[in-house]
């Protein structure tokens, strides 16, 4: 027997995806404050906004990579394998070149200007970008990973195409489903534990020292690789992202202890316990993220469609746009928190901007979107199945 099931948009898988992205501007103005310093000079330090960036890092990118699993894996189960990959190749590759050769530099030199004259600021400058692999990358490093990703995704249908239609049993996918905090809490603890070890034992091995590896990324595609596999096994386990839409007073009572315990302890114990605690903390953040995103933004809106559009080229241009607005409030004299405001504010307004600017010249469309004259990205519409009762398992 067929199961009965009808299909509808999730528009708020779009809208996750956009919303981890933008975060990235409060992340990194916060980080503008943080108490021990970041890529610039920081005169005024405030352990608020300090906290703020550790509570946003907590789990962002981690939950990212479970949205980017999601949709890689909707999508391969509708294209063929190389197609998709060479279409990700484009969209990603082409902005990501044309960033690390434009905007990285600026942001590096207004940077350095932040605490040293022209001529100190330009030697430094020149130096880092000659001997420092992460000084080329910087916030672009998420780019790179994902173009592992897709690869090895692309990779895997493409060899195994039965990956492609692959979906977890109904029978599992119930089981899952209806207890979802023990699911997540095993999910995490299987996670925690790889990534205490995997990233450990790198580290020990004096890899993440190289030259080159800095730009690779290699310890990243390590830590986040996990996340999108589980984003990819949701994709496929429709019982089971439903559950997850749901808002669960277990699952964020427990947010709420693993936020308190990772923040206080986590830098402070054995790394890799520490990072065992950091990615029980950020799966469960995923969820409440996810069921929040669905309570609230689970229908058509112009003004989402507009941010979804959009958050891709400014998070590519806030970071150079932060970096010089803070050497002007910083000037200026503003306290720690207005001048996080001011610069938040005129960081979205002039990265939106330049997202309007780019929408609106194919040269640049092409440049920093990845899309070429007169084609429309291809967005992949997130659906579910809504299954009734008798389906089979």
């Amino acid at each position: 027997m067929t199961p009965a099931d009808t299909r509808q948009r999730q528009h708020y898988w779009d809208v996750t995806r956009a919303f981890l992205m933008l975060l990235g501007l409060p992340y990194h103005v916060a980080m503008l404050y943080h108490p021990g310093g970041w890529i610039v000079a920081v005169d005024q330090e405030s352990g608020a906004l300090g906290w703020l960036a550790a509570f946003i890092h907590l789990f962002r990118m981690p939950a990212f990579f479970v949205v980017a699993g999601y949709f890689a894996a909707l999508l391969l189960a509708r294209r063929p394998a190389l197609p998709w990959l060479g279409s990700r190749a484009f969209r990603l590759g082409i902005p990501l070149v044309t960033s690390l050769f434009v905007l990285v530099p600026v942001l590096n030199m207004l940077g350095e200007l932040s605490g040293r004259g022209v001529h100190a600021a330009f030697a430094e400058w020149r130096y880092q970008t000659a001997t420092s692999g992460g000084y080329w990358v910087r916030h672009l490093w998420f780019l790179i990973v994902l173009l592992y990703l897709s690869a090895l995704g692309a990779g895997a249908v493409a060899l195994f195409p039965a990956l492609g239609r692959w979906r977890l049993s109904a029978g599992w996918d119930d089981r899952m489903a209806r207890a979802l905090p023990l699911t997540l809490l095993v999910i995490g603890a299987a996670i925690g534990l790889f990534e205490g070890a995997a990233i450990e034992l790198f580290y020990k091995a004096g890899l993440n020292t190289n030259l080159i590896q800095e730009i690779l990324r290699l310890d990243d595609l390590i830590g986040f690789a996990p996340y999108f596999l589980l984003g990819a096994f949701l994709q496929r386990s429709p019982q089971l992202t439903e559950a997850l839409g749901r808002p669960s007073p277990t699952i964020i009572a427990a947010t709420v202890g693993l936020v308190a315990v990772s923040l206080l302890y986590s830098e402070k114990v054995w790394p890799p316990l520490g990072r065992f605690l950091v990615t029980l903390t950020a799966v469960a953040l995923t969820q409440v993220t996810v069921s929040l995103a669905r309570a609230l933004f689970d229908r058509p809106s112009r003004i989402v469609q507009n941010l979804v559009a959009g958050s891709f080229v400014i998070y590519l241009f806030h970071m150079p746009i932060l970096i010089g607005l803070y050497d002007v409030v910083k000037r200026i004299g503003l306290q720690p928190g207005i001048g996080f405001a001011v610069i938040l504010a005129l960081t979205f307004a002039l990265s939106w901007g330049m997202w309007l600017l780019v929408r609106r010249t194919p040269a640049l469309n092409l440049l920093f979107n990845g899309i070429a004259p007169g084609a429309e990205p291809v967005r992949p519409k997130a659906q579910v199945a809504k299954v009734t009762a008798n389906r089979p398992c």
